[in-house]
């Protein structure tokens, strides 16, 4: 049997996903517990997480080509993160991957379909059960022949009130209100036009601007447009954007004062950027790279992620070795609130943590969940798997439960518990 990474546009519809050379990269340390953290908590998930209170600490929901989203459970108070019990998912087109998957509020689930046409929508049941959103399926033909984009090809602002649906092929970003209920509305001017051919969107840490990042094939020079968010939802562009910047994914922090990004590991380039966002005046949230940047990684990122709570200073990049059979391990890194300079976390690179291209953080910033594809190339068969690392104190991660095994790899994300 030949395992090999392989870095592709989006088995699962717009990401590049690797598979990995057979090796153990699941250590868990023995006796580790969840709930070590020293993170400060938005209030929206775990807090101290452990073994008080609500069991059910996160859901993920996956997209399974088979014609359904399969839901995961994962329960602090026994250590397991598991199929969620009970649990029956709704019919969604089959052999599809998705083109994009959020969750709004810790209590709407939405998903994208590209050959469809379609935004299917549902509400998220404190047992991770999933209950159809009045309306959904959602009309979006616009997403029918658009051309594949990233990882953060839908997203939501940090309040989970406004949806942004990227159209690579047109050129703009469709931007809908999240209503009662969960029922999307096309905000007016809806869509608008962005200068380039968007890659992934991101916006910063308060939800006041959206960012989009260039695909690297289309035809201008790598740059991240700028837009102001206004409080019904449409976008206005920021002097100066485009900006030349050869970003591939950003993303804000929670104090919004600075916006993180890679320009993925395709380019071999060994480092992590962070710009300063203009928070006020003429160029409010054009970007500016902060003293220092870039900062150099010890290995090319592809992907980061960046921890979402009230406090969170966090920020980690995952990516691949030189040889394309395995993962290198996670790199941590702290972000300075005062000068946005990173300095690398104590233990960094973790090397006993190789979990994946790419993980997203849960809501709470307690739980990183890293995704993984193993392809083996004699079958063409891939199997996908989403694990679960605690952040402890110093942001060093442990791993004290092995994780799950993902049917028919699709979109997928992540949720605190309603």
């Amino acid at each position: 049997m030949t395992m090999r990474v392989r870095v592709v546009p989006m088995l699962i519809a717009a990401v590049a996903m690797m598979g990995l050379a057979g090796c153990d990269h699941y250590n868990c340390p023995s006796g580790a517990n969840f709930g070590s953290s020293s993170c400060t908590s938005s209030g929206a998930g775990l807090g101290g997480g452990g073994t008080s209170g609500n069991a059910t600490a996160a859901f993920a929901f996956a997209v399974d080509q088979a014609g359904t989203i399969d839901s995961y459970t994962l329960n602090t108070t026994v250590n397991t993160f598991q199929a969620t019990t009970s649990y029956t998912g709704p019919t969604i087109p089959p052999n599809q991957g998705g083109a994009g998957m959020v969750v709004a509020q810790t209590q709407f689930l939405y998903t994208a379909f590209a050959v469809t046409g379609q935004i299917f929508g549902w509400t998220i049941g404190s047992g991770g059960g999933l209950t159809s959103i009045t309306g959904s399926p959602f009309a979006a033909p616009y997403l029918v022949g658009s051309v594949e984009g990233g990882t953060q090809s839908m997203i939501t602002n940090p309040a989970g009130t406004l949806l942004f649906v990227e159209n690579t092929s047109g050129q703009v970003v469709y931007v809908y209100q999240i209503g009662s209920g969960g029922v999307l509305t096309a905000v007016s001017g809806s869509p608008f036009p962005i200068p380039l051919f968007p890659g992934n969107l991101a916006t910063d840490g308060l939800g006041k601007y959206l960012y989009v990042t260039q695909d690297l094939g289309g035809t201008n020079s790598s740059k991240v447009a700028a837009f102001s968010i206004s409080s019904s939802g449409s976008l206005t562009s920021v002097p100066g954007s485009p900006f030349a910047y050869p970003m591939w994914q950003v993303q804000g922090d929670p104090s919004g004062n600075y916006l993180i990004g890679t320009s993925s590991s395709d380019t071999g380039d060994s480092h992590l950027y962070v710009f300063s966002i203009a928070q006020s005046g003429t160029s409010a949230g054009a970007i500016t790279p902060v003293a220092g940047s870039p900062f150099t990684t010890t290995y090319s990122p592809f992907a980061i992620a960046v921890q979402p709570n009230s406090g969170g200073n966090l920020v980690y990049s995952f990516s691949i070795n030189a040889t394309d059979t395995g993962f290198n391990p996670i790199e941590g890194y702290q972000l300075s609130s005062s000068t946005g300079a990173l300095t690398a976390l104590s233990g960094s690179p973790f090397s006993n943590l190789s979990d994946g291209s790419w993980a997203q953080f849960d809501q709470s910033g307690q739980f990183l969940f890293p995704h993984s594809v193993v392809v083996d190339e004699n079958t063409g068969v891939a199997t996908t798997t989403l694990g679960v690392l605690d952040v402890g104190s110093g942001g060093i991660l442990t791993q004290p439960i092995s994780p799950v095994t993902l049917a028919n790899e699709g979109f997928w994300v992540v949720t605190d518990a309603p």
